[in-house]
């Protein structure tokens, strides 16, 4: 599974795993949770640690700046919403985003997002 590491807020101890293959969050939970899903799904060979630590210091595990802190939000894919199509969940909606998705509630999940334009989002995302 391909996956990034988002920190919700820098002072708050609560990581999502993003799945980057269809946009979808997959996990949510404090560091210690974290650590040990990242071990579970992608063995010994990611520097667990060192991934957590990029999140914490620039807001994600890409290395590239792509979903740092000044990041407006991501890019979530169709499969999480009935009608198909990609929405952008702002970056101060990330966790509220992923707990509702956690308990399908697909009305707060299009309430907490917002629609993607031709683009690919709704300005500096993602």
């Amino acid at each position: 599974m391909s996956v990034v590491v988002f920190k919700t807020a820098p002072d708050r101890d609560c990581y999502v795993l993003w799945q980057t293959v269809n946009d979808s969050p997959v996990f949510i939970g404090d560091r210690a949770q974290t650590a040990a899903r990242l071990q579970a799904e992608l063995g010994h060979h990611v520097p667990v640690e060192e991934t957590l630590s990029w999140a914490d210091r620039n807001g994600s595990s890409y290395i590239d700046g792509t979903g740092w802190w000044d990041y407006e939000g991501v890019p979530a894919g169709g499969e999480c919403f009935p009608d198909g199509e990609m929405r952008f969940v702002p970056r101060a909606n990330l966790e509220e985003f992923v707990l509702a998705a956690a308990v399908d509630d697909v009305g707060r999940m299009v309430e907490l997002s917002v629609e993607m334009e031709e683009s690919g989002s709704v300005g500096g995302g993602v």
